[in-house]
């Protein structure tokens, strides 16, 4: 036993994190420098004695309880805590806590990695996630979260609601005019002056550009809407203020009244924009109010929907493009995002945007996603060694054979199931229910990889790279595409990358469209990359003049 100890200390004693080894006494038998300066003791006062490194009363007991449930089931416990360390400072951690048997006596292995830098970069993780960069102000994620809230409450409290949807007309001339910088300030002062006149009774959001959107609660008339729409054009008349010159600038504005009947977010968005779209045809500085009169978008809805199941079994219409993903370190091509995209005979080349939001609300993106795996399948096993990624949405991921419809098709199509690597967002994971994570579970099992597709937008946490057991994370574009210029933003990916990197997972930054934002990203551990810098979306055929015999992109 003794020789094992020792092969055992010194493993523990090069890791970076906090290790302890207890007895089956729950005596220390081993301490690493780590923990050593967390105790602020030195090992000789530790070994052989029952120490915690939690003081208070009630962490110690729960300390103690899950060292006896180690000892005796061997079920392994990870979990967060709170400590306080020797210098006085409040550190958030996450505890391992593993049986070891040595010599058939057992033994508790304790881990300890600190997470603190994580935790409070969460928060800003979350504002990040759901605010303007530039403004300050909600961002389109916040908007479709409050719409959803007001629209699931309807049932049981249905209030009165209204969304108005500004878009500052010509605003890229003002930027050629002006420069960005003045476009920039513009926007800026924009959103600060629809602040002042809602004057904290609604929420005022940046969604786009040069789009807005305000949404009023506490049960607003049409009345009391139509004269704020009113105050605001009146607004709009005072120029705004640059240091060379004094722009007028125009706005269009579409107005929606809901909240007591039947209707989704998204429903109140098209609305939205159907009232925006009537009153920029109307001329400038011009609002809109929604009516049904409007709208005739439901005829063309369905023709879409229709053109759609037909395009689903019909050859040549449907087709896979491709955007690669390289290796960080030797910038080598390592897998592959499939896309969708469709061109129909009379609608043409329809927006991936359009489509798959359809084919999920209509269930067609079952038939969708099953058509793209196969053609994806049968292009990419050629290309040796090439891994394959593909989006599967909350639809897919909720039918009750899910992973017996994956594994049945790749065995169809002889394609290895360790190629595969199936992208889910991190919402439709955390609203997943227990049969769907089996599934996933599942498929890992067989050697399929799971990766976290825009992680940050959600409600990213530890929590949820814990409850699942997923093989890599993508950083969304919002926090690449600032990178370089927001300190915020380039300490979460740091943050994020390095606990990525400490739990074995490929961490992927998506967006990448420049050198400084490559070079930035490299630098803060991730360990692969795609965006529009290596490559575009690109047919199966593009993709193989593009890849040399060891998967490097031509220059």
């Amino acid at each position: 036993m003794l020789n094992d100890l020792r092969v055992c200390q010194a493993v523990l004693d090069a890791l970076t994190e906090a290790t302890v080894l207890k007895d089956d006494e729950r005596k220390l038998i081993f301490i690493n420098q780590k923990a050593c300066e967390l105790y602020g003791r030195p090992r000789e006062e530790l070994i052989g004695h029952e120490y915690s490194f939690f003081n208070d009363g009630e962490q110690a007991a729960r300390q103690r309880d899950r060292d006896i449930e180690v000892l005796a089931t061997g079920t392994k416990t990870v979990y967060e805590e709170t400590l306080i360390d020797a210098s006085g400072k409040r550190r958030i951690v996450l505890v391992r806590k593993t049986l070891l048997v040595l010599e058939n006596r057992k033994y508790i292995l304790t881990s300890i990695m600190d997470i603190s830098l994580l935790r409070s970069s969460e928060a800003q993780i979350r504002y990040l996630a759901r605010h303007d960069v530039l403004t300050g102000l909600p961002n389109r994620t916040a908007l479709n979260e409050d719409l959803s809230q007001i629209a699931a409450q309807r049932m049981y409290r249905p209030e009165p609601h209204a969304l108005i949807l500004l878009n500052l007309n010509d605003f890229n001339y003002l930027n050629d005019t002006y420069g960005y910088q003045a476009g920039d300030a513009i926007l800026c002062e924009f959103g600060q002056r629809l602040r002042n006149e809602v004057n904290g009774s609604a929420t005022v959001s940046r969604i786009g550009g040069d789009e807005f959107a305000i949404i009023l609660r506490n049960n607003p008339t049409e009345e009391l809407v139509h004269n704020l729409a009113l105050e605001i054009l009146i607004m709009m008349r005072r120029p705004f203020t640059l240091t060379r010159a004094n722009p007028l600038v125009t706005l269009s504005f579409g107005i929606v009244m809901f909240g007591s009947e039947n209707i989704t977010a998204g429903e109140i968005m098209r609305r939205g924009n159907t009232a925006l779209l009537e009153a920029k045809q109307r001329g400038k500085n011009v609002f809109s109010f929604y009516s049904e009169l409007m709208d005739a978008s439901s005829v063309s809805k369905r023709i879409m929907v229709k053109a759609l199941a037909e395009s689903l079994v019909k050859k040549g219409d449907l087709n896979c493009v491709y955007q690669p993903i390289l290796r960080s370190h030797d910038e080598k091509v390592v897998c592959v995002e499939a896309l969708a995209r469709w061109t129909h005979g009379v609608l043409g080349a329809v927006s991936p945007v359009q489509f798959i939001a359809l084919a999920e609300e209509t269930g067609l993106v079952i038939q969708l996603g099953e058509i793209i795996l196969r053609q994806a399948c049968r292009e990419i096993k050629g290309i040796d060694s090439l891994n394959l990624a593909i989006n599967v949405s909350a639809v897919q991921l909720g039918e009750a054979n899910f992973a017996d419809r994956i594994i049945s098709l790749l065995n169809e199509e002889s394609f290895p199931f360790a190629r595969l690597e199936l992208e889910l967002t991190e919402t439709s994971v955390m609203n997943a229910n227990a049969t769907s994570l089996t599934h996933l579970t599942r498929l890992r099992q067989l050697g399929v990889k799971v990766s976290l597709d825009d992680f940050g937008t959600g409600y990213s946490s530890l929590s949820l790279l814990k409850d699942i057991s997923v093989d890599s994370v993508k950083i969304d574009r919002s926090f690449v595409q600032y990178v370089t210029e927001v300190n915020d933003t380039a300490a979460i990916v740091s943050a994020v990358s390095q606990l990525g990197n400490k739990m074995k997972l490929n961490v992927i930054a998506e967006g990448v469209e420049n050198q400084l934002q490559k070079a930035f990203l490299i630098s803060a551990g991730c360990s692969h990359l795609q965006g529009y810098l290596f490559s575009r979306p690109v047919s199966i055929d593009v993709l193989h003049s593009l890849l040399d015999q060891d998967h490097k992109l031509n220059a």
